[in-house]
């Protein structure tokens, strides 16, 4: 991935790089680099920012450490996140979020028309997504510790959405639940913890298998609900 530098900050008049990128035959001088957007700046940052907190922990991650480690300067880094927690808070939210629209897209998508397929393939994608941005998840997963009742309300109310998924199905599969909703609610709790759990320790192609592992969870949660 390529590392922020300070080459989009506009330069003093005068300067080697002040004159126009583009001349009016509309070629590119030598050596021109057009800048990213706005928005591809943004989850450049997202994803160096995740992944240095996996590497050097979270105590040691602010915004001019970052900074140092992109090459930019700390103002530059401030107009697309002016704190740390806005951008640990943007990250975490914005995986969330790629989760619950995944996972439902997968559970449309089903195979089978019933409740335990759609839980099956709710898991599988939560795995996998989970997987393919593990440093984001990582942060996730510790974000609850580390956010106030105010600043964590609304990755608690979109995690909260993402176990009423499961919750919705597994009633359906095993009706007796709906009088149970304590059961339900530890049983649908327990699935997203596992998943997590094994989307944070598992190598996306080690020794155990994403899809068989989500699988194995799966139908543990069925036999569950079936007790019940």
């Amino acid at each position: 991935m390529r590392s922020i530098s300070t080459d989009h900050i506009e330069q003093a008049p005068g300067s080697e790089n002040a004159t126009a990128p583009v001349r009016l035959s509309g070629e590119l001088r030598n050596g021109y680099r057009p800048r990213p957007t706005t928005i591809e700046r943004s989850r450049e940052i997202r994803e160096i920012a995740a992944r240095y907190i996996a590497e050097h922990g979270l105590w040691r991650f602010s915004m001019l450490s970052l900074a140092k480690h992109l090459n930019c300067l700390l103002p530059t880094l401030c107009y697309y996140y002016k704190k740390r927690e806005d951008l640990i808070t943007d990250i975490v939210l914005r995986h969330v979020e790629a989760l619950r629209v995944r996972t439902g897209l997968a559970m449309d998508g089903a195979e089978d028309d019933n409740p335990a397929s759609e839980l099956h393939a709710f898991a599988r994608e939560y795995l996998l997504v989970g997987l393919a941005e593990q440093d984001f998840h990582r942060l996730m997963v510790g974000y609850a510790d580390l956010s106030g009742p105010v600043d964590g309300a609304p990755f608690i109310s979109r995690r909260e959405s993402l176990r009423e998924m499961v919750e919705v199905r597994l009633t359906a599969h095993a009706p007796g639940l709906a009088g149970k909703p304590e059961v339900a609610h530890a049983l649908s709790r327990s699935m997203l913890d596992a998943l997590s759990g094994a989307a944070v320790s598992l190598e996306p192609y080690g020794v155990v298998k994403p899809v068989a592992y989500a699988a194995m969870v799966t139908d543990w949660l069925l036999d569950q609900a079936a007790r019940n």
